[in-house]
């Protein structure tokens, strides 16, 4: 077979030129092909590489606030009511009206007091007469001990009696405890009233007070008279000053009752109106960043993710503030680039080609 297949091509040699042509142009083009096999994962490695945005932050000093909810309240409350029982004949002031301190509200009517207090205070005198004649004999030894007594006796019942119907005629005149603002009215002009029956509520509200409740994690860093902001629901800002925190937690929700004070001359300020409490504790340096570019690891832990030599790093976040832009950051022990486009397609430990983004300082 094999002689006749070398008989066969030495009676054609150009099968063999053409076998070899044929050789020869394989090798040709299998090396750049072989060249190029080489040098494919190398290029597709590199393009495999993902691409994330980062920018540049910079910690700044800022101050860690607490924030409580609440109400507007008076800072002081009274129920006035009638201390003799008695007729009203005026009513100096309505409702709704400012009252000064000691300013006249309500007129009782007197009736027979004035006669009764003039009769008393004439038997008063008639008895201390009496008394001094005693005293004076007494003290010649013309009049026993015994006598002196009784007279001096007589004598302190006419006093009392007289302090007494003067205090009842004063208070037929009803006045405003503190200034403030009459809220209710409880009794009109003519009514008859007995002794304890309500008339006016009056409600102080300079200044005005805004309480909120703080847990037990933050009761211990607040102080007396430490300077707080208050937001209304309106929008407006106010300053005042811490003025009372309570020493004992409330049973059912385990806060503790604060109070702030705040300046209200014009009595702008209504009570039961909804505020936001802002105290200063401490200050911190932090990072303030928007809420997209908080991620999570795979234990479920919040945090974001960064680059350090162009390796994605996970940190846990220690949040200290929020509002509705963004987020304040610590725990960074210097500058940081923050991945801000495409965390969620790297993990920790990936590598990654970062392109940076403007600085935010």
């Amino acid at each position: 077979m094999f002689v006749r297949l070398r008989r066969y091509f030495a009676l054609r040699p150009y099968w063999i030129a053409l076998f070899i042509s044929g050789l020869l142009l394989f090798w040709m083009l299998s090396k750049p092909a072989e060249q190029q096999s080489s040098e494919q994962p190398i290029a597709a490695h590199e393009e495999k590489l993902p691409k994330v945005q980062t920018t540049h932050f910079k910690p700044q000093q800022m101050t860690k606030f607490l924030t409580l909810y609440g109400k507007s309240e008076a800072n002081s409350h009274a129920v006035i009511r009638t201390e003799v029982a008695g007729k009203i004949v005026k009513i100096a002031i309505e409702k709704g009206h400012n009252v000064k301190v000691n300013s006249a509200l309500v007129e009782i009517e007197k009736s027979e007091l004035p006669q009764r207090l003039a009769q008393a205070e004439a038997l008063l005198a008639e008895r201390l007469l009496n008394y001094n004649a005693v005293k004076s004999l007494n003290d010649k030894g013309l009049q026993g001990r015994g006598r002196l007594a009784e007279v001096n006796s007589l004598l302190l019942a006419s006093k009392t009696e007289v302090k007494q119907l003067q205090l009842i005629l004063k208070r037929t005149t009803i006045i405003a405890p503190f200034a403030g603002i009459l809220q209710e009215q409880f009794a009109q002009e003519g009514d008859y009233l007995q002794v304890g029956d309500p008339i006016f509520s009056l409600e102080n509200i300079d200044p005005i007070v805004i309480r909120g409740d703080a847990t037990e994690h933050h009761i211990n860093q607040l102080t007396l008279g430490q300077v707080v902001s208050a937001t209304l629901l309106s929008g407006d800002k106010i300053s005042g000053k811490i003025t009372y925190i309570a020493s004992l937690a409330d049973s059912k929700s385990s806060t503790f009752r604060i109070e702030a004070e705040f300046p209200n001359p014009d009595g702008k300020i209504f009570a039961g109106i909804s505020a936001t409490l802002s105290i200063p504790l401490y200050p911190v340096e932090a990072v303030y960043v928007s809420p997209s570019v908080l991620a999570m690891d795979e234990q479920g832990n919040l945090g974001i993710k960064f680059v350090a030599d162009n390796i994605v790093v996970f940190k846990a976040i220690n949040l200290v503030e929020a509002d509705n832009d963004g987020v304040w950051l610590s725990g960074f022990d210097g500058p940081v680039d923050i991945i801000t486009l495409g965390q969620g397609f790297v993990k920790p430990g990936d590598r990654v080609q970062a392109i940076a983004a403007e600085s935010s300082l």
